[in-house]
């Protein structure tokens, strides 16, 4: 997209977000899911990577997934609109009136060589996922009922392979995949992480306790100075990942990729529990919003991959990868 397009899309997502963002966990219902849902759909943003060329660069998708995760919203913008969309066109293939989103080992992890037991992610609005197996195959799930998960805002159901394969990826296009989900995940993660500091360093502005705000306090200012770098790591990482996938080699882009996942496992996760010590006792409260935000990033950083499967990965030679 050039600048002003890309600016007017990402204007359009903050006025979404602002409009559909839940301010407690009670506001969450199938009805709230399912208006919001249809509003997302109709900006359109499924059409931004199912062309070739794609109309949207990874890093502007990377960009949109971090607008997305800023506040708490219950709809599927990576599953349906970014990821199943980029699938299907590094396949070649398409399934006119199909809406699919991605299929994950039940422990939300990438799938391995069966797929006897799947979980579809990100699924509302979805009618159908797509399962990537460890060679690249890729086959059709169909959506069952719903699955636990501690992430409130993220729909995930129980799903089963159904049918023949629909295609096989290449080597390259199995690496380029793999990496733009690990990158756009980890983008939503680092918008979540961010903006809960933000939010933390606003209120540490104007909670009073002793007749000075916290803020004032040497103790929360270091917690804080260190919860933002933190986040900076995060999105440093991240953005240059999305940017590797725009210009370099498959490879060294899956590298990145890795990279930049294994930080925002442990920086985002850290940074939002600085932030939960700032607003002290209400954060642990149902009603506050502060575990929504705890809640999507602790499960979005054992999603795809855990810093435990990446780092021996990225230890490993590179011919081995």
């Amino acid at each position: 997209m050039q600048p002003e397009e890309f600016t007017l899309v990402r204007d359009l997502v903050r006025t979404f977000a602002t409009h559909h963002a839940v301010d407690s966990a009670d506001a969450i219902g199938p009805k709230s899911r399912a208006a919001a849902q249809e509003a997302l759909d109709g900006l359109g943003l499924a059409e931004l990577r199912c062309t070739t060329p794609p109309a949207a660069t990874v890093q502007e998708c990377a960009l949109l997934a971090e607008e997305h995760g800023r506040l708490p919203l219950t709809t599927s913008l990576l599953g349906t609109a970014l990821l199943a969309p980029e699938l299907l066109r590094l396949l070649g293939t398409g399934e006119h009136g199909t809406r699919f989103t991605i299929a994950l080992a039940p422990d939300l992890r990438l799938p391995g060589p069966r797929a006897a037991d799947l979980r579809a992610w990100d699924c509302d609005g979805a009618d159908a996922a797509l399962y990537v197996d460890t060679e690249g195959t890729v086959t059709r799930a169909e959506p069952g009922s719903p699955a636990p998960t501690a992430d409130l805002l993220r729909s995930v159901r129980k799903a089963s392979a159904v049918g023949g394969p629909l295609g096989r990826l290449a080597a390259e296009d199995r690496q380029r995949w793999q990496a733009y989900a690990l990158v756009l995940v980890a983008s939503e993660l680092v918008g979540a992480a961010g903006s809960f500091v933000e939010r933390s360093v606003e209120y540490a502005r104007e909670r009073r306790q002793y007749g000075r705000r916290i803020g004032s306090f040497q103790a929360v200012q270091h917690l804080l100075a260190d919860a933002t770098v933190l986040v900076e790591a995060c999105t440093s990482a991240t953005r240059y990942a999305a940017w590797c996938l725009d210009h370099e080699p498959p490879e060294q882009a899956l590298t990145t990729a890795r990279v930049a996942k294994a930080e925002v496992n442990t920086s985002a996760v850290e940074a939002v529990y600085a932030g939960m010590q700032v607003f002290g006792g209400i954060a642990q409260t149902w009603e506050h919003i502060a575990h929504l935000y705890l809640r999507k990033v602790l499960v979005g950083a054992t999603t795809l991959a855990t810093t435990a499967d990446l780092l021996p990965a990225l230890a490993a030679p590179e011919a081995t990868r």
